[in-house]
């Protein structure tokens, strides 16, 4: 393509496109070689354009519709580690990029288990399982695996959980996950079960519509979420009725938003918001790391990869659960001094001990720029006493000892199964609703209350 310079005071700056993808790699190979006889290098990159500025930024090389598995490196010396005969999962198979790397590390005895939702995911597992005995494809969410594995007898050696999309979805315009794409407006991994979002939209009420877009889409800009709930119950109530194409209901999104202050469509997170909601993914994801802690063997990894901060907090959540006692930890060492009998009576529970996550490296995210935003989070099984019971031990003997209030830690309780939370869903819709009309709390930016006065109902009540 035609060749752009920008000159700086001290660097020139060339940007051109290649018709070959090979022409673009063997350009990409020549980062770093000395540039004549100057003493400098050059740095070569790849870059893509924004569709809101137009400007260049840090772009990927990878060909749309494939995916590039993030920290393949890391996640096979933290998955496997030298047990190349032991038993893994790859909770989240995708189109099998990390399955077949753990694949090609394994010996003639390992196996591999691996777990997805989505229909097209389930044929090229299928694929595989013909082409590897050592490899075994559940069509089922990943979330089902403690279950799962218990009815086979069977104790697991690692776990890799890859939240999120793959890439291989999100670039698929039948699917709707990016508004920038015209396409159904579906957003499900499994578009065979549950309703797609344009049907779920038509139904939901505002308030239901406003606590999705506020928890899970514009977490931070609550007044955004509220006017674009405002902008699809105005829609609907024309003849033409809600769009049902990505594109179509992105401007609409688009126009009540206004102004985005961030480099992304004004889109991005309600379509954000709504793929989490219909796919249940938080809520899967707390299955899931309930359901490794369950089936992992002591000294075990369990690695996930997460891309949000959202996740990040339900992972840590989940480890404040499990916890172990570290030698240090203050209140331990006061148990020890104080009570010994007491410390020495708490039994030793399952439990997870967590390092720092890992990042990629600076090759990586030049390879593939979608990488730039994951962690790997490393967690390995245990059984040792937690912090949570050593609290519920030494709270009273505190209070007793140094006066004040210390009342009992409260941690979340592990969530339903994924089954029990689908057959107990209308009742709990049915307790919702009944809550909410007691509830006087209000949605940010709003001017008025979203329930009706309790003044009111009493009256009616009485007539």
């Amino acid at each position: 393509g035609e060749e752009r310079c920008i000159r700086g005071r001290c660097n020139v700056v060339a940007v051109g496109t290649y018709e070959t993808e090979e022409g673009c790699r063997a350009a990409m190979a020549m980062d770093k070689a000395p540039y004549l006889d100057s003493g400098r290098h050059l740095a070569i990159s790849s870059t893509l354009k924004t569709m809101k500025t137009g400007g260049w930024v840090g772009g990927t090389v990878q060909a749309p519709g494939t995916h590039t598995p993030a920290m393949l490196k890391e996640v096979l010396q933290n998955v496997i580690g030298d047990d190349v005969d032991g038993t893994y999962v790859d909770g989240t198979f995708g189109r099998g990029g990390h399955t077949r790397a753990i694949l090609g590390k394994l010996g003639q005895n390992g196996a591999l288990h691996a777990f997805d939702l989505d229909p097209e995911a389930i044929v090229v597992g299928k694929k595989l399982m013909e082409e590897d005995p050592r490899f075994t494809i559940h069509h089922a969410p990943f979330g089902s695996m403690g279950q799962v594995f218990k009815d086979l007898g069977v104790r697991v050696d690692g776990i890799l959980l890859d939240l999120g999309i793959s890439s291989p979805q999100f670039d698929d315009a039948h699917r709707g996950f990016r508004p920038e794409q015209d396409g159904p407006l579906d957003l499900r991994f499994d578009q065979k079960s549950g309703v797609p979002a344009h049907e779920w939209l038509r139904t939901v009420d505002r308030e239901e519509l406003v606590r999705v877009l506020c928890e899970l889409g514009d977490v931070t800009d609550h007044v955004a979420a509220r006017r674009v709930a405002d902008a699809v119950c105005l829609q609907r109530s024309k003849p033409e009725g809600l769009p049902q194409t990505t594109r179509a209901f992105a401007e609409l999104v688009r126009a009540a938003k206004g102004v985005e202050y961030q480099h992304m469509h004004p889109a991005k997170l309600t379509f954000q918001g709504l793929r989490l909601y219909l796919n249940q993914e938080f809520e899967e994801m707390k299955r899931g790391l309930q359901g490794a802690l369950d089936c992992l063997k002591v000294g075990g990894n369990l690695c996930v990869l997460t891309w949000k901060h959202t996740e990040c907090a339900i992972l840590v959540e989940f480890f404040r659960g499990v916890e172990p006692a570290r030698d240090e930890f203050p209140l331990w060492g006061w148990l020890w001094e104080n009570h010994k009998a007491e410390a020495e009576s708490i039994p030793k529970s399952k439990c997870m001990w967590m390092s720092e996550p890992l990042r990629p490296s600076t090759e990586e995210i030049g390879r593939n720029s979608r990488s730039r935003s994951v962690l790997l989070h490393v967690l390995t099984r245990g059984k040792e006493v937690l912090v949570k019971d050593v609290e519920n031990r030494a709270y009273p003997r505190l209070e007793a000892s140094l006066g004040g209030s210390w009342p009992s830690p409260v941690y979340v309780e592990p969530p339903l199964r994924r089954q029990d939370a689908e057959q107990t869903s209308e009742e709990g819709k049915v307790k919702n609703s009944k809550k909410k009309k007691k509830d006087k709390r209000k949605c940010v930016g709003s001017d008025e209350s979203v329930e009706e006065k309790p003044k009111k109902k009493k009256k009616k009540r009485k007539e």
